[in-house]
Parts: structure tokens; sequence; C-alpha cells
């Protein structure tokens, strides 16, 4: 599901598939064309032009209209089994001052570069209700990867020390720089090793989902008619982690202090 970049860990925020999903094919309101199946549900040709559109993945410096669209579609797919997994538990329904928040955010991006939000749903073909209803999907699967890898992201000084001798040090020798105490840099460590984790564990997760699921995708539409043929992709190796089509960034829980146990 270009590249999840942060300011040290790049795979952090890709982890907060922040879906743009446009509520799967029920939000076409003319019949479409199938870009791809997710078990035996389709992902729609007019959601991969939607998200090409309004989210906030870009293309990438000279990269090709094709290239950019079967990058936002292992997006899409991706995005799509993350919701399905976060189903299984049977999420609750975010609260509606965190969706009015969340709207805010997306509103805030379209405006920033330059375009009129509501224009930009309109043209995508998206009502207020169908843009509220991808917030509330994004919401409920930050939800889920937050509860699911806070505990085993959790930075104790161990980890921290790691994070500081194999990659921290490494890192500012190589640029020149100097290499300030460990106990100066302890808090940085710990959330830079709390994110490095985060973002294995919840790459794992994608590699099982993807391996499991039942997925096919079909040629890009072309000038000629005639039936496609979906090339299968469910047996091959997952793809390493994408930029989701993202309407916003999760990071990683925040790092917390453990708390000392008392002395027998």
């Amino acid at each position: 599901m270009g590249r999840f970049p942060v300011r040290y860990h790049d795979g952090v925020t890709r982890w907060a598939p922040i879906l743009l999903l446009a509520a799967a094919a029920a939000l076409a309101a003319t019949v479409d064309r199938i870009a791809a199946t997710v078990n035996d549900v389709a992902v729609p040709e007019s959601e991969v032009r939607r998200a090409m559109a309004l989210s906030a993945l870009r293309p990438a410096a000279g990269e090709g209209t094709e290239s950019f669209r079967t990058r936002v579609l292992d997006a899409l797919i991706d995005e799509r089994l993350q919701y399905e997994d976060a189903l299984r538990f049977g999420p609750a329904v975010p609260d509606a001052a965190d969706v009015q928040a969340a709207l805010q955010r997306l509103r805030a991006r379209i405006a920033k570069e330059g375009k009129n939000p509501d224009a930009e749903f309109a043209a995508a073909g998206l009502t207020p209700e169908e843009v509220r209803g991808m917030v509330e999907r994004q919401l409920i699967v930050e939800r889920y990867l937050q509860e699911r890898f806070r505990p085993i992201a959790f930075a104790d000084e161990d980890r921290a020390r790691e994070e500081y001798e194999k990659h921290y040090v490494p890192e500012r020798q190589a640029a020149g720089q100097p290499v300030p105490a460990f106990e100066t840099v302890s808090e940085e460590m710990r959330a830079r090793s709390q994110q490095r984790v985060f973002t294995e564990e919840a790459e794992k997760w994608m590699k099982e989902l993807r391996e499991k699921a039942r997925i096919a995708i079909y040629p890009a539409p072309a000038p000629v008619s005639g039936a496609r043929t979906p090339v299968l992709v469910s047996t091959a190796a997952a793809p390493s982690i994408r930029t989701p089509v993202v309407i916003a960034t999760v990071a990683a829980p925040p790092a917390r202090t453990p708390t000392p146990k008392p002395s027998p």
C-alpha cells in the first residue's frame, strides 16, 4: 500500500493507513470497470482515479501516469486488507469530535495545495457523507494499529541503548558530527527505537495479510475493449511497504518512560 518520508524512520507514518478507499465499490454511482479484487471484493477503477486525484500520495519526479496509478492501486489494496483485519475485532465507531478534527485536517491539506476542498470532492464524485465515511475508516484503522502495536513497540532502556549504539552513533560518525552521550539523547533514542519496532511489526503484519489474501489485479484501462484476465498475486512475495493513500498521517505511539519498581 513513492515512500510512508518522516523525520527518521520512513516506515512509521506509512502505517497510518489513513484510508481514501471511497467506501469501496458501493460509492460508485455508475457501472464501473474493475481495477482489482481483494478477497473477491472489487476495487473499481473510479476508486483508483479518485485516490490519484485526492490523496496525499503524489507522483514522483519524472513518474508516468501508469506508474503512479500502479502505486496508488497497490496502496488501496493494502488499505483494504488493513481495514478488513481491523473489522474482525469489532472496532467502536469513532467519536464525532475525532471525525470532525480529521475532516478539518483533510480540508486543510487540500487547501494548502491551492485547491478548493469542496470542488475537489465534487470533481471526484464524493458526497460529504462519503468523505466522512472515508475519514471514519481512517480513524478505525489508526486506532487498531495503535492498540495492536503499542505494547510491542514499547522502548525500554535496553532498546534505547541498542538504537543509540547500532544506528545513532554510526549515523553521526558517518556525517562527521559529534556524538552526544547516551544520557543526553536517551528520550530521543526511546522514540526512535519505538518507531523502528512499530514499523517492523507493521511490515510483518502486512506481509501476512498479503500472503493470506486472494488478490487479482487487472490490466490498466486501454483503448481496446475485450475481456481481461486478472493477474493473480496472492502467492507472490509481499511487496515492501508503500505509502498509503493517506489523507493524514499517524505516528507510532509516543515513547513512555517505564515506571521504576519499588525497592523490596
